[in-house]
């Protein structure tokens, strides 16, 4: 039992030096990078983290030109573009994520904290799909800019 006992403490020492080994060998590598790019005064940047374009949206950006373009086309085109939109802006309010969700909230007006408490994302998210079909344009709006 003994033995057990110090072979799994060996085997952990072990992976917290290889652990150690690693990362300084990693911050060498990335500070000898650092210092030879500036001595070439070369300006590469890594990115760690991965910029979002609109391109890489799989939702589509609602922009104010697109509705005038759809509701110019006929007459009977606005009620379908109208109904169409909606439920595109529905569909978008029920993906936002919680902070795009109250960002949009306090834009429109509608309180994010009542009592000193945050409301629940649902709550919020009713709340909206309320005010868009009251205002949509103005949601349509503020959408639009948080994508």
């Amino acid at each position: 039992m003994q033995t057990i006992q110090d072979l799994l403490t060996i085997s952990i020492v072990i992976l917290c030096a290889i652990i150690t080994i690693t990362i300084a060998l990693d911050l060498c590598i990335s500070l000898i990078q650092l210092w030879n790019n500036v001595a070439n005064k070369v300006q590469e940047v890594q990115q760690v983290y991965p910029q979002f374009n609109s391109a890489n949206q799989s939702e589509p950006r609602l922009t104010p030109t697109s509705m005038k373009t759809i509701s110019a086309t006929t007459n009977s085109a606005p009620a379908i573009a109208n109904s169409t939109n909606i439920e595109t802006l529905q569909r978008l309010i029920q993906k936002l994520p919680q902070s795009r969700l109250r960002t949009a909230a306090r834009r429109l007006g509608i309180k994010d904290k009542v009592d000193g408490s945050y409301q629940k994302v649902e709550v919020l998210r009713a709340q909206l799909q309320e005010k868009l079909k009251s205002q949509q344009s103005e949601v349509e709006q503020v959408l639009s800019h948080l994508y």
